[in-house]
């Protein structure tokens, strides 16, 4: 039997508060539904999970649920069944009832699970949907009362107790769940979401993530380094797609369908000793040589000293932005004027959220909160109310809708 496996598809995502960003994340939910349906054609697959967070917000738009429809429309023509689970992105965790994929499930597009299952033969699918890790005996007592006399799938958004994520994300803390307790309950698989990194897998529990069929973080673009009048390439963009599960007597073997992004994505790294604005000027302008392409996405990163004579005002970020005329670009200066003894240093730095970032960290002086409020502000931004409180509400780990709510948590924390 063959079942794939998709996580964290965040339809509704607008990374940047671009709207090309977000008919990005439409256009990969789609692909990825080309894929399935000649998987189905070439290889029988007839199952679909969806390992939470299909949806960015658990309210999103009217154009989102379209495109959530046209897909699984065209699954389910195809004659191939999908389970999903929620995600922390798709309803409240307190109050889980009401979120899209309850209507998606009442339009037949989904069999949606929460503390259900589903026998496909001898192979039970236990659908459970996030918890927060103070909440996670519920989590497992859940799933060992569900399990069935066969193979057992437990489909969870979690991150688990020692996965060995690179690139860490906001919230892990908040829902994990322990790694000994998922070990002792004799489940085959754990088809698991929330990390978005592409086939990431436990080292002692079979259980793998899918990730995002998207980039979702900067540090998963195609990287160079600008040194010494060249461009350098240090990574390609990272990998993106979903899983294929190989279920028979043998347990489940995992293989990965990769996918392709929808745009070009790059972040270049410059850094200098002594920064003069016509040699930046310059340099900037080579780069653009390269990397101005239509429809591309570049993050320029400028970071040093200021030579000797220099003031951070001669370096202007909106003038160098203008070098490129095809890709959209954001330029990244955070220099450092050379100072003097007792005197203070000066940092200049481009664009608004490098700025608030510089601000937050100077004050917070920790990254993984700084990203956190970063990802709030861009939803404000994005008029994208709903995802900003829920954000919060992860980071302060109670509800903050309802009065009383408000009120506990603020006593509390007296």
């Amino acid at each position: 039997m063959l079942i794939a496996q998709l996580a964290d598809i965040h339809l509704g995502h607008r990374q940047y508060g671009l709207e090309e960003r977000l008919e990005d994340y439409n256009r990969a939910f789609l692909n990825a539904v080309d894929r399935l349906i000649q998987l189905r054609e070439e290889r029988g697959l007839d199952t679909v999970i969806i390992s939470g967070d299909f949806f960015d917000t658990q309210r999103p738009s009217p154009s989102i649920y379209i495109t959530a429809i046209r897909g699984l429309t065209r699954l389910r023509e195809a004659g191939i069944r999908v389970i999903a689970i929620r995600g922390n992105h798709d309803s409240s965790v307190i109050n889980p009832v009401e979120n899209p994929l309850a209507v998606l499930h009442q339009m037949g597009l989904i069999q949606y699970l929460d503390n259900g299952y589903v026998d496909l033969g001898g192979v039970r699918l236990i659908g459970v949907g996030t918890v927060y890790t103070d909440m996670q005996s519920k989590l497992i007592n859940s799933l060992n009362a569900l399990r069935g006399g066969g193979i057992n799938i437990a489909v969870i958004h979690q991150y688990i107790e020692g996965a060995p994520y690179i690139y860490p994300m906001p919230n892990v803390d908040v829902f994990m769940v322990n790694e000994k307790p998922l070990a002792q309950l004799g489940i085959e698989y754990f088809a698991v979401g929330h990390i978005h990194e592409h086939g990431l897998k436990h080292p002692r529990i079979n259980a793998v993530y899918p990730g995002s069929l998207e980039v979702w973080d900067a540090r998963e673009f195609e990287i160079y380094e600008y040194v010494d009048g060249k461009l350098r390439k240090v990574k390609d963009t990272d990998p993106k797609g979903f899983l294929l599960l190989d279920v028979g007597g043998n347990g489940v073997k995992v293989s990965d369908i990769r996918l392709g992004v929808s745009r070009r994505l790059v972040r270049v790294r410059v850094k200098y000793d002594e920064a003069r604005p016509s040699v930046v000027r310059s340099d900037v302008s080579y780069i653009a040589s390269n990397m101005d392409q239509r429809g591309s996405l570049v993050i320029l990163e400028i970071e040093g000293k200021v030579a000797s004579g220099y003031s951070t005002r001669d370096f202007n970020a909106i003038e160098l932005r203008k070098l490129f005329t095809r890709a959209w670009v954001d330029i990244r200066l955070s220099l450092e004027r050379q100072v003097g003894e007792g005197e203070r240093s000066i940092r200049v730095f481009g664009g608004i959220n490098e700025i608030i970032r510089q601000a937050l960290r100077s004050k917070l002086g920790n990254d993984e909160l700084v990203s956190v409020v970063m990802d709030i502000i861009e939803r404000v931004r994005a008029d994208d109310e709903e995802g900003a409180l829920k954000t919060l509400e992860n980071l302060v780990g109670v509800p903050l809708r309802g009065s009383k709510s408000i009120v506990d948590w603020l006593g509390a924390q007296k």
